[in-house]
């Protein structure tokens, strides 16, 4: 099925690795025009070089979207190389306080700021950039990427998980104000996705409960341990950007105010 997403101008953000990354090369290979953005220029070089070699276009932005000033030079950026964004794509996300352990009593105020900052502000940022070119070309998509702990927060990193249902808040009174112009606004909230820092974190927790060497054994225990699903496996980045694609596309165009979890039941 053709997506109908020739020539489309896409903005990824935190897209130099993980779901980004796999989002971004997914838009390309559908035929849009996408801007790679991240905080390290080889990464995200290295994503916009593997778009191009497959004979698709894309750009390069570089800056930290919790900073104001280099945020503005993102959106500069974007503007620059493409003249305007149809797609945006907010998946840049803050870190979680105490490196991904902290309970609600470790965590601090200034790291509960900096989780709202980096998940709901970042995305704000470039939707008040972007979205009046949208309404004034009557089309457009905007899709937060949030998290499953948005609706069921754990014990740990209580600050992540509060922003990100701030985002998804923000997601459905975005769309409310956008009624009627042709833009839609959703948000996706996946599961444990097997990024590289996923996978690292599961094979130090094979070492220490003695699941094995082998990858799949050790997926399989750490999913069923730590968050079961209904599949039995954690999701991959391609999963997010199948997801993806539907919300982005014209066939989407009846799905707006609403949050889709892509987390394996």
């Amino acid at each position: 099925m053709r997506l109908e997403l020739d020539g489309k101008r896409a903005l990824v953000t935190g897209s130099s690795s993980g779901i980004g990354e796999a989002i971004a090369k997914r838009l390309a290979s559908e035929g849009a025009r996408v801007v790679v953005h991240g905080r390290n220029v080889e990464r995200a070089e290295a994503v916009a070089a593997a778009i191009r070699a497959t004979g698709a276009e894309a750009h390069v932005a570089i800056g930290n979207l919790m900073d104001d000033g280099q945020a503005n030079a993102v959106a500069d950026a974007a503007d620059a190389a493409l003249g305007g964004i149809d797609i945006l794509i907010n998946n840049a996300g803050g870190e979680s306080s105490g490196h991904g352990q902290a309970t609600f009593f470790e965590s601090t105020p200034a790291e509960w700021l900096a989780a709202y900052n980096g998940n709901v502000v970042c995305a704000i940022r470039m939707i008040q950039r972007f979205a009046p070119g949208m309404k004034e070309r009557g089309w457009g998509r905007i899709i937060q990427i949030s998290s499953l702990v948005a609706h069921r927060p754990n014990l740990v990193i209580p600050d992540y998980a509060a922003a990100k249902a701030a985002l998804n808040n923000m997601t459905v009174g975005l769309s409310k104000t956008l009624a009627g112009t042709g833009i839609t606004v959703n948000s996706i909230s996946p599961g444990v996705i097997m990024t590289a820092g996923v996978e690292g974190w599961f094979r130090k927790l094979a070492e220490q409960f003695g699941w094995g060497t082998e990858w799949p054994e050790i997926e399989k225990r750490a999913i069923a341990e730590l968050a079961p699903n209904h599949v039995g496996r954690a999701g991959r980045p391609a999963d997010v950007a199948h997801a993806v694609m539907y919300l982005a596309s014209p066939q989407g165009g009846f799905v707006t105010g609403t949050d889709m979890m892509v987390s394996g039941g």
